[in-house]
């Protein structure tokens, strides 16, 4: 039967000639660019076929004696690492099994992209029981609403978790290769339901420090931590500067011209203040302590930016009343 030859060189987009340097530079672009976790769904089935292609080029060109043996021998280069007693086989000199490899060439690549922990799974396969391997830090973004950002308390989540691959364990091998089932990253992704205790005092940007929540761990070692990255939704009454809030109140002219209260809205629900008379568009009153939480225990201020507006329709008597302000002030 003919063997379907596989152009490594190809694969990895480089010289036949070319440096152990150049290959494994050119690996680490390529696999990283085609790892299936960095791509959502649609794609991580190609992106997961493209990685293995990349994966078992680099591992016949990183290794001096399977390259030279696929340099000499072309198509026919893996007969010659068949067991004694079938044709070629018997000129090759048996090796340590997979699991005695070094591999060390994909560690640098997944210590760069996952993390030392994620690179520890990589030796051994599953006959082997992994050593300990701590878990992974992992960071999310948690969105808030102004309203949840001031109450504060217990909010439940939902997020796709990283858990150990139940096919390698986390080693991130089978057999003599990567994992089929987690692309050799030794984690699979489960959805799961956590409780976050929100602080009083937070911030847009700020991070929430769950311990133990992170990537699973093995062999005993400690879980890694989940970290929440705090986002404000955008809300469609107030701008956030700080703990300080801002929201714009429409009024009529008369009403900044003779003062008025007016209805302002507040993360509690509307409150009334008193507009001044002879307030003009753009002047911003104070609201003390109606915005968000800040040091201390204290709370930033609320201010209500004015906006004078102007009656679409008139009627006579408004058009001469109108008139008669214009006289006066001339």
């Amino acid at each position: 039967m003919a063997i379907d030859f596989k152009d490594y060189y190809a694969t990895l987009g480089v010289k036949k000639g070319a440096s152990a340097d150049d290959i494994k530079q050119a690996y680490r672009r390529l696999a990283k660019q085609h790892h299936p976790d960095l791509h959502s769904q649609p794609d991580k089935a190609r992106a997961g076929e493209k990685f293995k292609e990349i994966n078992e080029a680099y591992e016949v060109l990183s290794d001096s004696e399977k390259r030279g043996k696929y340099d000499r021998l072309g198509p026919d280069w893996q007969a010659e690492q068949a067991p004694a007693g079938t044709g070629r086989g018997q000129q090759y000199q048996s090796r340590p099994g997979p699991h005695a490899e070094s591999f060390s060439g994909f560690s640098d690549f997944f210590d760069s992209l996952f993390g030392q922990a994620s690179a520890r799974g990589f030796r051994g396969d599953d006959a082997v029981a992994p050593g300990p391997r701590q878990g992974q830090d992992v960071e999310a973004e948690l969105p808030l609403t102004l309203e949840d950002a001031l109450q504060g308390g217990d909010k439940k989540l939902s997020l796709l978790a990283p858990v150990l691959c139940p096919a390698c364990r986390g080693t991130g091998r089978r057999g003599a290769g990567f994992c089929p089932a987690c692309g050799g990253v030794g984690e699979a992704k489960q959805e799961t339901t956590i409780t976050v205790h929100l602080p009083k005092l937070i911030r847009d940007g700020a991070k929430l420090r769950l311990r133990g929540q992170g990537g699973p761990a093995s062999g005993g070692a400690p879980a890694g931590d989940l970290f929440l990255r705090i986002k404000f939704l955008p809300h469609p009454q107030f701008q956030v500067s700080g703990s300080d809030l801002e929201t714009t109140v429409t009024v009529m002219p008369w009403e900044a011209s003779l003062g008025a209260e007016v209805a302002v809205p507040a993360l509690e629900g509307p409150l009334h203040i008193r507009v001044p008379a002879g307030t003009h568009a753009g002047r911003r009153l104070r609201v003390t302590g109606r915005g968000l939480a800040k040091e201390g225990g204290a709370r930033g201020n609320l201010y209500a930016k004015i906006r004078i507006d102007i009656p679409e329709r008139t009627n006579e008597k408004l058009e001469r009343l109108f008139k008669e302000m214009r006289e006066a002030g001339a």
